[in-house]
Order: C-alpha cells, then structure tokens, then sequence
C-alpha cells in the first residue's frame, strides 16, 4: 500500500512540473541532519537556487571552517537526496 501511494505521490509531483521545487526543498530540510548536530548548531540552509545551496554562518570563524567541509557537505546532500541538486554552496 505505502509503496503505491510513494509512486502516486511521485508521479503527481512529476506530472505538476514541480519535482526540483520539492528536491531542493528536501536539501533545505535535510541540511542539519546531513551535517550533525554541532554544525546545525552553528549554521542553517536557507534557499538552494540554480544548484546554489545558501547556508546562513553564525561567524566568520565557522564560515572559514566550514569552508573545508563544502565538497563533503555537497556529496553528503546529493546522496541523501539521490539526485544531484547541490552543485555549489554560498556561506552567508
């Protein structure tokens, strides 16, 4: 039954044209269990435009560290999502 529904529910949002809209929205939701709770704690995914994921940085101390870590963030995104949606992230 679940897995009818998950195909019925894919292929409505297919079909409305609105399937990047609901993967990028899923990166956005996704970002603080992707990164751990520490990371969480000191930043926060607020948009993702044009493959741009836009994460809100407490400081310029964590924005240099978390600097480092862009790649494996990106990787670690596109995974949970299964498509590659993150392409870039911008600290702000």
């Amino acid at each position: 039954m679940m897995k009818k529904l998950e195909a019925a529910l894919k292929s409505l949002i297919k079909n409305l044209g609105i399937e990047q809209t609901v993967l990028e929205n899923q990166v956005v939701q996704y970002y603080p269990i992707v990164v751990g709770q520490r990371i969480a704690e000191v930043s926060q995914a607020e948009k993702i435009e044009n493959g741009i994921l836009f994460i809100k940085v407490i400081n310029s101390t964590w924005r240099n560290e978390l600097y480092y870590y862009k790649k494996d963030i990106i990787q670690k995104l596109n995974k949970k999502i299964g498509e590659t949606i993150v392409k870039e992230i911008k600290f702000i």
